[in-house]
């Protein structure tokens, strides 16, 4: 080659070079945004199931209020004497004995089979569409939910009168309702930082909150998707929240959507570094032929680095997890603080925040390396407590606990807390970072790779290590010998854990009841994921061991299936059936399970506790024996479905260091 074309290929090197990186940051910006609307759409999906949460926990206190009516004598008696309409009405509007139902309630009303009473305190009309509530109400002990009376949203329920039933045309029913307030939904709007908008069946508004004014509503979308703003600075989703009534919810997203943004210029960075010191070494080259071929023979070999370090960033990036909003988004949403990213890590007392790796009610949680003397680098899990929590006695007190509880359960199938502490006045744990993705994932891997759920014996090998965990929780005693009534109360595919290695390991105690904790869950109060949730768990009782195993059972039902047992449309139908238990119809479902899988549900999964297992003792010694072969196939199965991910989510650190090491070579190569 003649010295004279090398200029002209240098030249033509650093087109190529240039053009492929700003190809490149087009690429990572339209990431970006298809990251932040994703994630927009995810908030407005939760913070509707939120909302609906809500009017759900107002329609129980009406419930029980009309279970109180039902159950009073004087209609009992009216109802078996089948008295006629002026009696009814007098009743109504003049005993002491309904006097703080009348000063609580707009519409009341009594109905046997076709026959319906309908009363109002102050007579004033309010028509209503009543049959779908009381055609619920036939189907199970008590129905409730919103509807519209004379144009306003009201709070209804229906409960029956137990009376009996010989001779009359129907099951005797009452129902109350109250208009939802304004000051309500003005509640609810603030404690999930967004707006909500009640609507009719033609779009009219009946009842709004926040900054969302009526005229801003748009179509609702044919498929019920949320709508999200093309760079996901907002999002608004819609749902059916009773007969003839729609509720609207709008939330700002703009710091999430710039988080989103932010993380994608992270990585425009060393697309462009790498670009300009090979294009600038290129050209460097092409203008002095002179230079010696080892400076060329550098260049080849730093920026192949480059390369391969660069494409393993951009592998992990895309494999790394997006932020997931809270499963239970009720309560202040805090936003997000200046996030961490591979190539730009946070300080954090004596960690690195390096990722995000996802967000609860509570906290968010956070890949993170401790460095000490010697060289010694370990990876951790820091869990860091929202800040406007801080200021919140009970919630520190509640995350105290689940550290005080992580740091004292020493197991191989549970997740260790090892460090507790402030950093600037924010709270944090740290706990072992473990490779590997929870069962939720694994199940849903498995049937897009295999078109099918885990086999069998691999889902009864992490049953029998799930229960080693609940075991050793269950049987903890403080130092006199005092049991600690360690109940779990979220066993579910989400908080079981697979590793790389095939390991199985039990996480997040963070709602957890114990004896021994300074916070305590009230007596009402339905703490946990509604579809693994025993049923005296759904109803706010009190729980034992038991209710572990029941849902343990329900996790397995999900790993052998890939299927909920429960269904509905919302959250308080899945509550519903929650306490109920598992109806004829579930039954059925679980008798299709394959020998010994339906016998050992029909017993984890009786309603009454002492019907179920009475210990995970019990329920691990009636699994199959484990052979040999068991214990390494959730470790094969773990390598063929996350093979690549898990090689790249372990080969971060070694891509970084090559990046540096790279870099700092092509500098001295530069100025040599």
């Amino acid at each position: 080659m003649r010295p004279v074309h090398q200029p002209i290929l240098g030249f033509l090197f650093t087109a190529c070079v240039l053009t492929g990186a700003g190809l490149a940051t087009l690429k990572l910006d339209a990431r970006g945004q298809q990251v932040a609307r994703g994630r927009a759409a995810r908030i407005a999906g939760s913070t509707l199931t939120g909302a609906r949460e809500e009017l759900a926990i107002r329609l129980r206190a009406v419930e029980a209020r009309a279970v109180a009516g039902a159950s009073l004598s004087p209609i009992r008696a009216l109802v078996l004497e089948h008295v006629d309409t002026a009696t009814l009405q007098g009743a109504f509007d003049t005993e002491t004995w309904w006097e703080a139902f009348r000063d609580e309630f707009t519409l009341h009303a009594l109905v046997e089979g076709h026959r319906r009473f309908i009363f109002t305190p102050d007579g004033v009309s309010r028509p209503a569409e009543l049959s779908p509530l009381l055609a619920a109400a036939d189907e199970r002990p008590l129905a409730s939910g919103l509807l519209s009376a004379g144009g306003v949203p009201h709070l209804a329920a229906v409960a029956k009168v137990e009376v009996p039933f010989a001779g009359m045309a129907g099951r005797p029913l009452l129902l109350l309702a109250r208009p939802l307030r304004s000051s309500e939904l003005e509640q609810i709007a603030r404690q999930l930082d967004a707006s909500l908008v009640l609507v009719d069946a033609e779009g009219a508004p009946l009842l709004s909150a926040g900054a969302l004014a009526p005229k801003e509503l748009p179509a609702p979308t044919k498929e019920g998707a949320p709508l999200v703003a093309p760079k996901g600075e907002w999002s608004m989703a819609r749902a059916e929240a009773g007969p003839g009534l729609f509720l609207w919810t709008r939330v700002d997203t703009r710091q999430e959507a710039e988080q989103a943004h932010g993380a994608a210029r992270a990585l425009m960075v060393p697309v462009w570094l790498t670009a300009l010191l090979a294009s600038g070494i290129a050209l460097w080259l092409g203008l002095r032929p002179q230079r010696e071929r080892a400076t060329a023979e550098l260049l080849a070999r730093t920026t192949e680095r480059l390369a391969a370090a660069e494409a393993q960033l951009q592998r992990l990036s895309v494999s790394m997890p997006a932020i997931q909003p809270s499963a239970n988004p009720v309560g202040s949403v805090p936003r997000a603080r200046t996030e961490p990213s591979l190539a730009a890590p946070v300080p954090f007392g004596r960690y690195e925040l390096l990722r995000p790796l996802g967000e609860g009610g509570m906290a968010r949680v956070y890949l993170a390396l401790a460095r000490s003397a010697g060289g010694f680098e370990r990876l951790f899990v820091i869990k860091r407590l929202h800040e406007p929590l801080t200021r919140q006695p009970e919630a520190v007190a509640q995350f105290m606990d689940e550290a005080r509880l992580g740091a004292s359960l020493i197991h191989s199938n549970v997740v260790p807390v090892y460090d507790f502490g402030q950093v600037d006045n924010e709270y944090y744990m740290a706990s072992e970072y473990i490779l590997g993705r929870d069962l939720d994932a694994v199940v849903r891997r498995s049937f897009e790779r295999d078109g099918g759920p885990l086999d069998s014996a691999t889902v009864f090998f992490v049953a029998r290590e799930v229960l080693e965990a609940l075991g050793y929780a269950h049987t903890r005693q403080d130092a006199q010998g005092r049991p600690l009534g360690i109940v779990h109360r979220d066993v579910s595919p989400m908080n079981v854990l697979a590793s790389a290695r095939g390991e199985v390991k039990l996480l997040d105690f963070g709602i957890a009841k114990s004896a021994h904790r300074s916070a305590h869950t009230r007596v009402g109060l339905v703490k946990g994921n509604v579809n693994f949730m025993a049923p005296e768990q759904a109803r706010g009782l009190e729980v034992d061991g038991r209710a572990d195993l029941f849902s343990l059972g329900l996790t397995l039902f999900w790993c052998l299936t890939g299927e909920l047992l429960y269904g509905g449309e919302n959250e308080f139908d899945l509550l519903v059936q929650a306490a109920e238990g598992p109806s004829a119809a579930h039954w059925e479902r679980i008798s299709q399970l394959p020998a010994p899988a339906a016998a050992l549900l029909q017993r984890a999964l009786q309603r009454h506790p002492s019907d179920r297992f009475e210990s995970a003792e019990e329920f691990a010694r009636a699994l199959p024996a484990v052979r040999t072969e068991d214990t390494a196939s959730l470790g094969r199965t773990m390598l063929r479905l996350f093979g690549e991910e898990l090689h790249a989510e372990s080969a971060y650190r070694s891509a970084l260091a090559a990046m540096s090491e790279s870099s700092a070579s092509l500098g001295q190569a530069f100025t040599g």
